[in-house]
């Protein structure tokens, strides 16, 4: 990070491969670099590839050996490519997977938000295909949603979050006429958890933003990234809860189109940085 970008005595380590680090402009002054080593020529910009995938892996790998050392305490990760992650042998889909293998805590969820808007949600399922989103909701999984949301916000130092559910249907099942599932699981549960719902998920956010709800629950990934970005631009954040240390992340993607023309906008990784800085502190 470039100065002034994070608090004082934050002390960040840039882990990965050298070469990549260099390319990218890094400077001394930008902290140490943790090589990895692989020896593996850096790849260039623009599209996923078997090495790129070994070096993301390599280098997440190596930032959580630094945490269960005591090396560090919290992990920024970057975007992944998971075609690259699987191209490479990887066997985790994404950095949620691993971090709950790594802590030992399957339940561990993500909380997304713009810290800079105020706006945060969970979300109960993450990469499945839209078409296996209703199967693979559950009361188990949407409650431990609340309640990842409401410990996330509470950290922040909101001891009374107020959280609402969204609906898996248009206008929230319109009373089981676009959908029965408000009204079999999710509207009782809502009501069991004490929180309003289920919400349109479009009247949902527009209350979020107003200041009624502090945070959303939301139950498939395009109904918590698409209002995110639209109202947060690039600088959302991905934050690991439930495991014992700090995990920070852009909330994009690795927007390869971008890097291989030199669009680069580091918002979202300053952001992560200094939220990560914020719960160490």
């Amino acid at each position: 990070m470039r100065a002034g970008a994070l608090p004082r005595g934050v002390s960040p380590v840039l882990v990965g491969e050298a070469s990549v680090w260099r390319r990218a402009g890094w400077r001394p002054s930008d902290g140490p670099i943790r090589d990895t080593a692989l020896g593996l020529p850096a790849p260039r910009p623009g599209r996923p590839t078997d090495a790129g995938g070994k070096m993301s892996a390599a280098s997440f790998e190596e930032a959580l050996t630094l945490v269960a050392r005591g090396l560090a305490g919290g992990v920024v990760t970057a975007p992944i490519s998971k075609a690259s992650w699987s191209r490479a042998g990887y066997p985790w889909r994404d950095h949620t997977e691993r971090l709950a293998d790594f802590a030992g805590k399957p339940d561990a969820q993500m909380v997304l938000g713009v810290p800079s808007r105020g706006l945060w949600c969970a979300i109960a399922t993450r990469h499945v295909p839209l078409k296996e989103v209703p199967r693979a909701l559950n009361a188990r999984s949407i409650a431990a949603c609340a309640e990842t949301l409401v410990a996330a916000l509470r950290e922040l130092g909101n001891q009374k979050p107020r959280i609402a559910l969204c609906g898996l249907n248009p206008h929230a099942g319109e009373h089981g006429l676009i959908g029965t599932e408000e009204q079999e699981l999710l509207a009782p549960l809502a009501a069991r958890l004490g929180i309003d719902g289920p919400l349109p998920a479009d009247s949902a956010w527009r209350l979020h933003i107003e200041g009624v709800y502090d945070g959303l629950v939301c139950l498939y990934h395009d109904q918590a990234l698409i209002p995110l970005k639209a109202l947060g631009g690039l600088a959302g954040v991905n934050w690991t809860v439930g495991i014992p240390f700090v995990r920070t992340s852009p909330a994009h993607g690795t927007a390869y189109e971008a890097a291989a023309a030199g669009r680069l906008d580091p918002a979202a990784a300053i952001e992560s940085a200094r939220l990560a800085a914020r719960l160490l502190a």
